[in-house]
This record gives C-alpha cells, structure tokens and sequence, in this order.
C-alpha cells in the first residue's frame, strides 16, 4: 500500500497577472512546508505569475475558461473546466481566490467532495462604485462563496465586518497578508534608477518625492490625490508625484493633470517590476482609495521607512491603526489630505517616530508567519 504523506493543495485564481491576489497565491505556494504539503496552482491566462511560479519550480495548470467574466454561459464552461480538473488532481485541499473562482470553485469542490475547500476574500465587490441591485446580487453571491467553503481567510479585519450576514462570521478568520521584500535599493540608487525609468526627473533629483503605486482605476481616486498636490504646491512648488501603475484610467488622470496646470509636478511611469525595490526613492507615500481590502502597497512603504498617508477605509486600520504609526483621511477629501501632507513636511521629528514605530509594526508580518497560520486552516 502507498501511504500518502503530504497534502495536495490546489491554488485557485481566476488571471495570472501580477496583483495583490496573485501575489499572495505566489507567496503561499512558495512558502508551505514542502515536507507536508504539496502546491499547485491553477489560474487562467498566461501572465507573469505563470513564469514567477514555474520559475520557483511550482506546477501550473493553465486553465482556457477561467475568465473574469459575469457571463452565466462562461459560468458554466468554467464550472465544466474545473469538475475535470478537480477530478484529475484529486487535492486535499482546494484554495480558492478571487471573487468569480471563489463561487466556481466553491461548487465545483462540493460536487466532488474535496475534503477541504478554504477561500481567500481580498476584497468584496460590493464595495466598489456600483448600483445599489448590483451591490446586493454581489453581496449574495459573496455570501453564497463563504457558506459553501469550510473556511474563508479575510486579508483585514473590515472585511469580517462587512460580510454581516448571517452565519458569515463565524466561517470566516483575519490573515493579515505577509510581506517579505527583497534587497532594496538605498536611497541614492533608488532615485538614480527611478530616473531611468522617467530620465525627465533628472532636473528634480533633489526635490521632495512622493509616489503612489496602484493600478489606475476609478477607486483608487488619483484624481483626489492631484487636486491635493496642486494645493500643496502653492507652498511647496518643489513637490513631485509620481505615480507607478497602469490602467484604463490613465487618459482621464493625463487630462486632469494638464486641467490642474501639474504637467511638471506628476510623473506616470506606468508598471514596474518589483516596484517595492525602489520605494527608499521617495519621501512619501500616499495613498487616497475609496476602498482598500488591505493595502500591500502600504505594507511595503513601512517595510521601505518611509512616511505614509492614507485614507480610513477598508483594511488600511490593519496596517495604520493610530496617528503614532501614520496618518490618515477620510475618502475624497483632498483638503484633508492635503493638510495629512503638510503636516508630514512640516514635523520631521514626529514623521522618523511614525516611520519607526510602522516599520516596527510590520517587520514581524511575514510570509513565513502568514503561510504557517494559513497551513493550521488545512490541517483543519
């Protein structure tokens, strides 16, 4: 008889690119114990995950219909692409993430009756700028999600408390993600490469630089962060922003830049690869979403100490949980934001203490910690 001695773990995720989701199903696979489990991930698309995951000799399943679609008829396909593929692999585990692979997964793992079926919310969303008929279908859909798993992991506190319908709860357990960066680049280095990337910052090397990194998206709200720049530089003509990402916002971002007269104060470098590398680039981080399941983003900025503003939404209080550690504003208040960033350049003593007792806070919120309370879920 062969005696089976590690667990298959069977990772989920509906793209293969390179978000917040995809790094924590890279950072987990990567970082289980190999003596008791075994990972494999299945994802669609051919994006950089793929490579990330093969490269750290982790097996890929590549899936043709797994797409981020609400098409019903895909719906389906996906369904059928995963009942195969669950019966092929057999897991002990199956780990879900992403809202449309939660759901899929979810039903496909009970029709097959994989022992354990655990689901990652990165975020609900029902919390984006939708109708409020559209909010409620997802909601209930999200609902659905968690009551078919055996457990569901919530990457902050406020998404336990904003799934509170009935019996969601009691299923459902906070993992604040991990974050191990790499060797940084020190300060000097980190400005010279950035420069690279955007050779017309060369004539601002000596100014103050703040950046922010997030995809160029309605709900990360850069237009709110512009208008609290273009404040700021009443006073402090010699701040720059410079923002890293990419999305289907960036020609409305390019308009109300030239609007706001900010063409020599905001830089868009787009994507950059491992991007926490360069964060000792920069003076201050900022960020104004409207909604934030967590905040890697922020976590990184810590990591890299430097000073960070952000807005009180989301799962942000996981990471900034008093004015000691950072500061922080309501949503779409550039006023409010704007002061956040005068206070920082104004009080260097009090921003070193925050950058200290943030970096503090963080160092210990590892990979290696979080894959570990994420394996006692599988052993469950």
């Amino acid at each position: 008889m062969i005696v089976k001695t590690r667990k298959k773990v069977l990772f989920l995720i509906t793209k293969s690119n390179w978000g917040g989701a995809q790094r924590y199903v890279y950072d987990l696979a990567t970082n289980l114990d190999l003596s008791k489990f075994e990972p494999v991930v299945a994802l669609g698309g051919d994006g950089p995950l793929v490579t990330m995951l093969e490269n750290a000799q982790i097996r890929v399943v590549k899936l043709v219909e797994m797409k981020n679609s609400t098409s019903l008829k895909q719906a389906w396909r996906s369904y059928r692409e995963l009942a195969r593929l669950v019966r092929t692999e057999r897991p002990d585990i199956f780990h879900l993430n992403s809202s449309i692979a939660g759901l899929v997964g979810a039903i496909a793992g009970r029709a097959a009756r994989v022992p354990t079926i655990i689901f990652t919310a990165h975020g609900w969303a029902f919390n984006e700028d939708r109708p409020a008929w559209q909010k409620l279908i997802i909601k209930s859909l999200h609902w659905l999600t968690i009551m078919l798993c055996d457990r569901t992991i919530a990457v902050s506190n406020a998404l336990v408390s904003q799934m509170n319908w009935p019996g969601a709860n009691r299923r459902m357990k906070v993992i604040n993600p991990g974050r191990t960066i790499g060797v940084m680049y020190n300060p000097a280095d980190a400005r010279a490469k950035i420069i690279d990337f955007a050779p017309e910052l060369a004539i601002y090397s000596t100014d103050y630089w703040v950046v922010c990194i997030a995809e160029l998206h309605p709900i990360k709200r850069h237009t709110v962060l512009l208008e609290a720049l273009a404040a700021i530089i009443k006073n402090q003509p010699h701040t720059r922003l410079i923002l890293i990402g990419e999305g289907k916002e960036r020609r409305h971002i390019e308009k109300e830049i030239a609007r706001l007269e900010l063409t020599k104060n905001v830089f868009l470098l787009g994507n950059i690869v491992e991007a926490a590398r360069f964060l000792k680039a920069f003076d201050l981080f900022v960020l104004a979403s409207k909604s934030e399941s967590y905040g890697y983003v922020l976590h990184e900025a810590g990591l890299a100490h430097i000073p960070v503003i952000a807005t009180n939404v989301g799962g942000i209080p996981d990471i900034i949980s008093s004015p000691e550690d950072g500061l922080l504003v309501p949503p779409d208040n550039a006023a409010a934001l704007a002061q956040a960033i005068q206070v920082i350049l104004s009080d260097k003593d009090a921003t070193a203490a925050r950058i200290q007792n943030l970096y503090d806070k963080l160092d210990s919120r590892t990979v290696k910690k979080m894959a570990i309370q994420t394996e006692s879920l599988y052993k469950n």
